[in-house]
């Protein structure tokens, strides 16, 4: 196997039963670097501080500090932009890693399928980040390459519009408040200035690229593939399935109201 095909893999669970369940399933996978792993707060950062994941395994539960507040020290000191898979014994946490952008959830005790679909969902994203020669090429307005100018806390930041993949209120640290940031297509985030709301995003957006389609986000329409009426999931063009959007029952009338023609 070439080393560039292989997923250097971090665990960060307290609880070592899980933990060497979790080790046991993962060696399963001849393509699983695992690179360590770490059953407190100060271990955990130090590891992290140290290799270079490309996934990580991460308890939400930990004593000390949660899995949250782990998640934004480290990603201050990591500078390889690596996947979280949280994964813990209750699910009320599930909401708030998917505002962290966790590129899955699971459950203990999890179920070895549910590990495997998780892994292959991983290796496909990536592959298709990797083969991707340049963002993804789509129909789009004529304005979808204009240039925009987005309000941050020390000024302004110009983006073209093909750049911005989405919008969305995220929690940064742990004493910071709910913000909004622009999710760009190479994954890295753009906080817009303290206090913007969504109205306020949508305003200097525009209406014809961008939706809301909850309380905390807002799309680009040209990489939207596909909304479930049912399920009410939306889903993004392939290079971006590591994004789990819900639209929310009132937007979703409204989407409906202006899209559903038929």
């Amino acid at each position: 196997m070439e080393k560039s095909e292989t997923i250097k893999t971090v665990i960060i669970d307290d609880n070592k039963e899980y933990l060497e369940s979790l080790r046991e399933h993962l060696s399963l996978y001849p393509e699983i670097e695992l690179q360590g792993f770490a059953n407190q707060y100060p271990k955990a950062i130090s590891l992290l501080t140290r290799t270079t994941p490309d996934l990580v395994f991460l308890d939400v539960e930990i004593p000390g500090r949660n899995g949250f507040d782990l998640l934004a020290d480290a990603r201050k000191v990591q500078k390889k932009d690596f996947k979280v898979i949280f994964y813990t014994s209750q699910d009320k946490y599930m909401v708030r890693a998917l505002r962290e952008s966790a590129f899955d959830y699971i459950l203990k005790p999890f179920n070895p399928k549910e590990l495997r679909c998780s892994i292959e969902r991983f290796k496909t994203v990536r592959n298709e980040l990797t083969a991707a020669p340049a963002p993804y090429t789509i129909p789009c307005s004529s304005g979808f390459n204009s240039v925009i100018s987005l309000p941050t806390n020390t000024g302004l930041r110009f983006l073209k519009k093909s750049t911005i993949v989405l919008f969305r209120c995220l929690k940064g640290d742990y004493a910071e408040k709910p913000c909004w940031k622009a999710i760009l297509t190479d994954q890295t985030q753009v906080k817009l200035r303290n206090g913007t709301s969504a109205k306020e995003i949508i305003e200097f957006i525009g209406q014809n690229d961008f939706i809301q389609i909850n309380q905390s986000s807002i799309v680009n329409i040209n990489y939207l593939e596909a909304i479930e009426y049912k399920t009410r999931d939306c889903q993004l063009v392939p290079a971006f399935l590591n994004f789990r959007l819900t639209a929310s029952r009132t937007h979703l009338s409204q989407l409906k109201e202006k899209f559903d023609i038929l």
